[in-house]
């Protein structure tokens, strides 16, 4: 068995594998890992994956309820920061484009 290599997790929770080692596994970028947790060990394995396969996977059943709710929040933020300019006084730039008239 080789000797240890220490890494250190990153501040978003990543991983940074030795490069010598990845190239010994033949894992290359897009190289997909099965990840098994054994106690407080974590052993990882490259499976080979069929991108066709996985496209015809069923897609994530609540995925138009999140992109709904991520809209509707994106829609709220921009409401606000517009009550607070117009609260504040910025000047708010009006483009010819924006004129009802423009598009006539």
């Amino acid at each position: 068995m080789e000797n240890p290599s220490r890494i250190r997790i990153s501040p978003d929770g990543s991983l940074r594998l030795p490069g010598e080692m990845t190239e010994k596994l033949g894992w290359t970028s897009g190289s997909y890992l099965e990840v098994l947790l054994e106690g407080e060990t974590l052993r990882l394995r490259r499976v080979e994956v069929d991108p066709f396969a996985e496209a015809m996977k069923k897609p994530d059943a609540g995925m138009f309820e999140k992109l709904l709710e991520k809209q509707k929040k994106s829609r709220e933020d921009a409401a606000k920061t517009f009550e607070e300019k117009i609260r504040k006084g910025d000047s708010l730039e009006i483009r010819p484009e924006d004129k009802p008239d423009y598009w006539r």
